[in-house]
């Protein structure tokens, strides 16, 4: 029976994995000339939105470096940031759904070497909170930085230090992580119901051999003639 919970965890694990999603902003349009484009005050890519917490209605509260910025801030990839120093952003999934995020990652706006410390809050479907903080070892290029609470969210913020702001990049994601939570469950509950028939059955199978026995043993007062 713990054999074959191991296989399936296993199994849920690598399902995980293959259901992983990088959201990347390479689906939204990066065109813009002398430096940066803006996106107005939210951006879809891959099935999420990012949107400005605080600057609503801005034409160009989130923006990005494009490949013909002149001062060298471009990533080599589209990486989105809040355009205002004091703003930060809002992460959720377009069709309301569920999701979990397991990476992303950061630089420094200005790619200058920093060490800005990041919240994520997250908003789980029940209503409660998570809270993770990740400290940049270096903004000077884009790096991965794991996050390991962000699960069975429904939203999460970024807030970024007050004297900084940052690119972000290479969101990984795993949608609807419910379903392979009840998946698992399932699994669990198969196994259970089979364990618990296995011993009804071994039961069963021990009263017959007795009532078999007992049939068969000879009396006190028997004898052979």
């Amino acid at each position: 029976m713990k054999g074959r919970f191991s296989l399936a965890f296993a199994a849920i694990s690598l399902g995980l994995q293959a259901s992983a999603q990088l959201v990347d902003f390479e689906d939204i349009a990066n065109n813009g000339k002398g430096g940066f484009t803006t996106y107005g005050d939210s951006v879809d890519s891959r099935g999420y939105r990012f949107e400005s917490i605080y600057y609503g209605g801005k034409p160009d509260a989130i923006a990005s470096w494009t490949a013909d910025d002149p001062f060298g801030y471009d990533t080599g990839s589209t990486a989105i940031f809040a355009n205002y120093f004091d703003d930060s952003l809002i992460m959720t999934k377009l069709d309301g759904g569920m999701f979990e995020v397991s990476s992303i990652d950061i630089a420094d706006v200005y790619l200058g070497s920093s060490n800005a410390t990041i919240a994520f809050v997250g908003i789980r479907f029940d209503g409660s909170k998570t809270i993770e903080y990740v400290t940049l070892s270096d903004g000077s290029s884009l790096e991965s930085y794991p996050l390991l609470t962000m699960t069975f969210l429904i939203s999460m913020e970024i807030f970024e230090d007050n004297d900084s702001s940052l690119q972000i990049d290479n969101v990984v994601v795993v949608p609807e992580p419910a379903a392979w939570f009840g998946l698992v469950l399932g699994l669990v509950g198969a196994g259970l119901r089979r364990r618990s028939a296995d011993k009804k059955s071994e039961g069963y199978r021990t009263q017959r051999v007795l009532m078999f026995t007992n049939s068969r043993m000879p009396s006190a007062d028997s004898s052979r003639p």
